[in-house]
């Protein structure tokens, strides 16, 4: 499939005519990682906009006690790193490939350029980064408001639904994430999480494999949110 083509995969950039797509696309290269791979670090400069062909993409920050706190998964249509290329600031997170990804590359000096000059390219940038903020603001209060247990069924249902189209009902979903990854993306612990699991594993709700969460009732588990 070609770059052009690509970008009409991405939500931000579908409504981009021909002409704004081509002037996207002719400035992308391409770049793989291995699984487990590291793509950029906290506080290293950033010089790069990644847009993901395929794959998954854990972003996380690190604590001065080395704690990881994952912030979200992005996977294939989703573009990150974009932070760094607007304000010349390190890199506030770390993004590392969950599995073997392709992503397409836009260098700052690029990025700015086609900004500039195309005001299409700048609003659907502004739109995401604009979701993403919400985004962030509902997170932080589910860590605050929720209990452990609610914070990790919460994270099952968002990332299920995640990749859904508008208005699609999930009957059954597989996530590859492990119990590492659910935990630091919940604010909790591994063994939390394994306990909470096995909980919905006895319920029927989950099935849970090494690197793999199944998720068999989302309605069920709703409810169970509510309830819990």
């Amino acid at each position: 499939m070609s770059k052009l083509n690509l970008l009409r995969s991405v939500s931000p950039f579908s409504r981009l005519d021909y002409e704004e797509l081509k002037l996207l696309a002719d400035g992308l290269g391409m770049q793989s990682f291995k699984r487990g791979e590291t793509i950029f670090f906290q506080g290293s400069s950033g010089n790069m906009l990644y847009i993901i062909v395929s794959g998954q993409v854990r972003i996380y920050t690190l604590s001065e006690m080395g704690q990881e706190l994952s912030m979200t998964i992005f996977r294939a249509g989703d573009f990150f790193g974009e932070l760094s290329l607007l304000d010349e600031r390190p890199r506030s997170a770390s993004a590392q490939a969950m599995l073997p990804t392709r992503t397409l590359t836009l260098d700052r000096d690029k990025f700015l350029h086609m900004v500039m000059v195309c005001p299409a390219i700048t609003v659907a940038v502004l739109e995401t980064l604009a979701t993403r903020l919400r985004s962030s603001t509902v997170y932080a209060e589910r860590l605050a408001s929720y209990s452990a247990g609610q914070r990790i069924v919460h994270q099952l249902l968002t990332l299920a639904t995640y990749s859904a189209l508008p208005g699609q009902r999930i009957t059954s979903k597989e996530l590859h994430v492990t119990q590492d990854d659910l935990a630091s993306l919940s604010g909790t612990t591994r063994e939390t999480v394994n306990r909470v699991l096995s909980n919905l594993r006895d319920r029927g709700l989950v099935q849970v494999d090494r690197a793999r969460i199944r998720i068999l009732n989302p309605d069920e588990l709703e409810r169970l949110l509510i309830a819990w």
